[in-house]
């Protein structure tokens, strides 16, 4: 079965209600090593932050927009899941962008900075997978990012973080196969995560379990066929996930769906 759950002292507490609002913990607990864990709540839309970064020592430029673009792709996954090789991509490796992202936990619309804040359910390891071939030069970003399984998140989502911790700085790593891959730190974001929540909000209402991963460091790291991808985020957690061919992950989500049309 499947249940949302709460980490207390090194352990699963089981939740019942809406993780957005009011629940509760059943009384249940589990060891780490007696479950296996999925994505950390459903995933809503998936928004990216472009250029999310400014180079160490640089300060945001007075006119400067943030910019930010859907990401759609279908099944995204969780901690453990895989990550498909489309077929249509010619390329010999795709793009692992090793991002943290802010789940929103309250209806957003037109909301200022102070209000966009109070609206950060918490924060989880994304990694916003692409095919830059896909996006014809940096044109159409949104169709690069947007193919099948394109995206991973989790182990969880930690709620009792602080935007003001995060901005004091988070050390964001990727790693490809246990090496290094990329490098960053949330200090050098060019926008806060309220300040982009705002600005998004101001376009398109925000929702709970939306998710908006706020950029990667440059440059991203690469990977292929068969390669172990992790996104590590200082205080927040690891993610890992197993790349395999587009036919892999077919057959892989043929047989989840047999098993569970099985215990029904």
């Amino acid at each position: 079965a499947v249940s949302y759950a709460q980490v207390i002292d090194d352990r699963i507490h089981l939740v019942r209600g809406d993780v957005f609002g009011e629940h509760e913990l059943t009384g249940q607990s589990f060891a780490f090593d007696d479950v296996a864990l999925t994505m950390p709540v459903p995933a809503g839309r998936l928004i990216a932050v472009m250029g999310g970064f400014l180079p160490p020592g640089e300060e945001r430029p007075a006119d400067v927009e943030p910019m930010w673009l859907p990401k759609v792709p279908n099944n995204p996954t969780g901690p453990g899941g895989l990550i498909p090789f489309p077929e249509v991509v010619q390329a010999e490796k795709l793009q692992a962008e090793a991002e943290l992202a802010v789940v929103v936990g309250s209806t957003l619309r037109r909301a200022s900075v102070d209000e966009a804040r109070a609206g950060i359910f918490g924060w989880t390891p994304f990694n916003d997978v692409t095919a830059f071939e896909k996006s014809w030069g940096g044109m159409y970003f949104s169709v690069a990012k947007s193919l099948d399984g394109f995206a991973a998140f989790g182990p969880w989502v930690r709620t009792d973080l602080s935007e003001e911790r995060v901005m004091e700085g988070l050390a964001i790593t990727g790693k490809v196969n246990g090496a290094e891959s990329q490098s960053g730190n949330t200090k050098y974001y060019k926008f806060t995560p309220s300040e982009m929540l705002s600005h998004i909000s101001h376009h398109i209402t925000l929702y709970p379990a939306d998710i908006v991963t706020l950029g990667t460091p440059y440059p991203p790291g690469e990977f292929a066929v068969g390669d172990r991808v992790e996104v590590i985020v200082e205080e927040v957690g690891t993610l890992v996930n197993e790349v395999v061919s587009e036919s892999e992950y077919l057959k892989a989500r043929a047989a989840l769906a047999g098993s569970r049309d099985a215990g029904h």
